[in-house]
């Protein structure tokens, strides 16, 4: 007995599908109906094999490494984004898509060592979450020609299509919407304090190079230290930068583990720093959507002291829509999309950041597939323009030139309670900062004294916090007073 098979051959993945019907052979020739009656049947049921394709995206991140980072759950949240992927009408792939959860190692030599060996194992990728080796793991996407969605990548050089086509963004580019905070307040001066891993020792560094070539003086770029004296050493470097208004503290955020981050603001708190001449922003919160509202964090409850230090926190996070994060976890649990024994409190909210992340990846597949176009990794990476759609729990936005503009908000919280409240929204398509109808509780009172505008504005040169303009100005005025004042003095005494 002889079988005939079909074949197919798509990128990296080969198939040899039961679905292909078998021809048999037999001792007396094969009537001409009945071998067209074969062949018709073998068209009707290519479309089984084509849906038999699979795109496979990796995930990438510390999961094994970094004990809050794993609380994002990555399996589950590419399982949940790929499961409705497979079953939404509106896409049309050509094939299934399919996930596989990639480790990162926590130490950034050892990441790029460990990507070398992914080349084969995926078809495009999420991630990678340590800003370190972006350049290095993009160029060698580029190599590869598969697409990097990235979430966590602060280098600016990244948005360079003609060097990196293989890279998109999933969410705006961090420093830029703290760029645009920072505008609003008019605080120029900033320092920026990650705790000891090097994910976050490497996202300073990156934030620190983007800010400064904005035009905003970073003051200072450290870490914060392993004990309680090198962090005490930390803050008195802190308190001799005299010009700092706004401190960055990239690290896992308090309210959601994040012990380091802890203990940096209670020694804060004891050293008088949270008195209202700082505004400390957790970075973190850039990557995904902290909620807010009618949520209590556990950490704040159980500390008032806590408290107290984060009256000082500002905390500038994806927007929510419809639902809150946790909202939207409990609802996906409901329609039996999740485990119905998850507790959303001890997720991580980066599940929602991952989760759009691998929808985006789906809509750009879906428009390669509309326009006939090849899912290269550069093509992949440049059709995520121009799309809207509905992500996690707020709609995703990719405008023409490939940015992505989903809302931010800026929240604040009393220093009694353990909830975070609405401040401002952040519109990135635009820059504009809006009121969202309650004040910012600043210690003292107050905010942090305002710096000159001119650090805002690229064709000003700045010097100080002061413009070049002003100290001509001044100097000016002093020369004609001077002149004056001798004029005067020749001319009482010639009298």
């Amino acid at each position: 007995m002889h079988h005939m098979y079909l074949s197919l051959r798509v990128g990296l993945w080969e198939s040899n599908h039961l679905c292909v019907p078998i021809v048999k052979s037999r001792h007396y020739p094969l009537p001409l109906y009945k071998f067209l009656i074969w062949i018709l049947l073998g068209v009707l049921t290519f479309p089984c094999c084509v849906r038999c394709l699979i795109f496979k995206v990796g995930v990438l991140g510390p999961w094994n490494c970094d004990p809050v980072y794993s609380r994002a759950l990555p399996g589950m949240a590419a399982r949940l984004a790929v499961g409705r992927i497979n079953q939404d009408s509106s896409l049309v792939l050509g094939r299934k898509m399919d996930f596989i959860v990639l480790q990162e190692p926590c130490e950034t030599s050892q990441a790029l060592t460990t990507f070398l060996n992914y080349e084969k194992v995926a078809d495009a990728f999420v991630g990678p979450t340590n800003t370190g080796f972006c350049s290095a793991a993009n160029l060698l996407a580029t190599n590869w020609d598969k697409a990097i969605f990235s979430y966590g990548c602060v280098n600016y050089e990244l948005d360079q299509d003609a060097t990196y086509p293989t890279f998109a963004r999933t969410l705006p580019p961090p420093f830029g919407i703290l760029f645009a905070v920072l505008k609003y307040f008019q605080w120029a001066n900033v320092g920026i304090v990650s705790s000891n891993e090097d994910i976050w020792m490497e996202a300073a560094v990156k934030l620190a190079n983007a800010l400064r070539r904005e035009g905003l003086p970073v003051g200072i770029v450290t870490s914060m230290g392993i004990n309680e004296t090198e962090v005490e050493r930390t803050m008195k470097r802190i308190q001799a930068k005299a010009d700092l208004k706004v401190i960055i503290m990239c690290m896992h955020s308090a309210l959601i583990g994040g012990q380091q981050q802890t203990t940096f603001l209670l020694k804060a708190l004891e050293l008088g720093l949270t008195q209202g001449q700082y505004v400390f922003l957790p970075y973190d919160a850039l990557l995904y959507s902290l909620p807010y509202g009618n949520v209590s964090y556990a950490p704040l409850k159980n500390s008032s002291r806590l408290r107290q230090a984060y009256d000082a926190v500002l905390t500038v996070t994806v927007e929510s829509e419809d639902l809150s994060f946790y909202q939207a976890l409990d609802a996906a649990t409901q329609s039996g999309g999740l485990p119905a024994s998850l507790e959303p409190l001890q997720v991580h909210p980066l599940f929602g950041t991952i989760y759009n992340s691998i929808y985006l990846l789906a809509k750009s597949i879906h428009s390669a597939r509309q326009t006939g176009t090849l899912l290269s990794g550069s093509n992949l990476a440049y059709l995520t323009r121009n799309r809207t759609f509905d992500g996690f729990n707020q709609k995703v936005r990719v405008s023409a030139d490939g940015t992505v503009t989903t809302n931010y908000v800026i929240l604040d919280m009393d220093g009694v309670g353990s909830q975070l409240y609405s401040t401002y929204t952040l519109d990135p398509a635009s820059g504009n900062v809006r009121f969202a109808g309650r004040n910012i509780n600043f210690p003292g009172g107050s905010p942090p004294a305002s710096d000159s505008l001119c650090w805002f504005d690229k064709t000003v040169t700045c010097t100080g916090g002061v413009e070049i303009i002003y100290i001509v100005v001044i100097f000016v005025v002093i020369a004609i007073l001077a002149i004056v004042g001798i004029a005067l003095t020749l001319f009482i005494r010639d009298g």
